[in-house]
């Protein structure tokens, strides 16, 4: 499949997604900045408030501007080589995402388990928090085949799974797996734990990058001196040199 095949193929994709799709403020993904042969595919849970759900482009706010998450993502593909910033300057509607951020380095394929932000629910005082997707909303997002079918057109060598409701859905939708176990002990021991393959992907299961996490922030701040001599960062550097075109 050329290059030009795989982005058309994507872009369907992103259009069904948006058809899908009931919130109003929904901006159907762009395809210039996406890389349709990138190795690596990282999948999140679902897309936060105000990045590729405003912009279009996965991390990035409509000002063209990193979000919180994206930046520590960033950090850890920078020993990899790879980032998520696109192939090429992106215009927003209130900005532009340039390149030059990172220049040199081949994008991931970034997208989410469930492609649509699932709202948010009452907490105490009134005030409102972000809500996790719900098993229905991820059970139809499944059923759509949004996900295969983006991962069949990429290809990838290696697929990121970002958090424990992406690693458990995954595991139970795609791979016929139970996800045991617990995300911390496979993030601890990824090196000794055995790792399944999706298609000619190893699918690797970490924690979400957010600074909401403090599981996240404890594992940065051990390994953020020297990102590379990561057991994570090893594993799937050697995982991209390894397996199977």
């Amino acid at each position: 499949m050329t290059e030009r095949d795989r982005s058309q193929r994507l872009q369907s994709i992103y259009s069904r997604i948006a058809r899908w799709s009931a919130d109003d403020k929904f901006v159907t993904r762009k395809i210039a900045a996406v890389n349709p042969t990138a190795e690596l595919a990282v999948v999140g849970e679902a897309p936060g408030p105000r990045t590729v759900r405003l912009s279009g482009v996965n991390y990035f706010d409509r000002g063209g501007r990193i979000g919180a998450t994206g930046r520590y993502l960033d950090e850890i593909l920078r020993p990899l080589g790879c980032t998520v910033y696109p192939p090429r300057d992106v215009k927003v509607s209130c900005g532009t995402i340039t390149r030059a951020q990172g220049a040199g380095r081949p994008t991931v394929y970034c997208t989410d388990l469930c492609p649509v932000f699932p709202g948010y629910q009452s907490v105490l005082n009134h005030r409102q928090r972000i809500r996790r997707p719900s098993q229905t909303l991820v059970r139809s997002s499944i059923k759509k085949g949004f996900l295969r079918d983006e991962l069949a057109t990429i290809n990838p060598r290696v697929i990121l799974l970002l958090g424990a409701l992406c690693y458990k859905h995954f595991y139970r939708c795609f791979l016929n797996e139970s996800a045991t176990p617990s995300l911390g002990i496979v993030v601890s021991r990824v090196q000794n734990v055995h790792l399944p393959m999706y298609g000619n992907a190893v699918v690797v299961p970490f924690l979400h990058p957010s600074p909401s996490s403090p599981a996240f922030l404890r594992w940065f701040e051990r390994f953020v001196p020297r990102l590379s001599d990561s057991p994570l960062v090893k594993l799937i550097s050697r995982s991209l040199r390894n397996s199977p075109p």
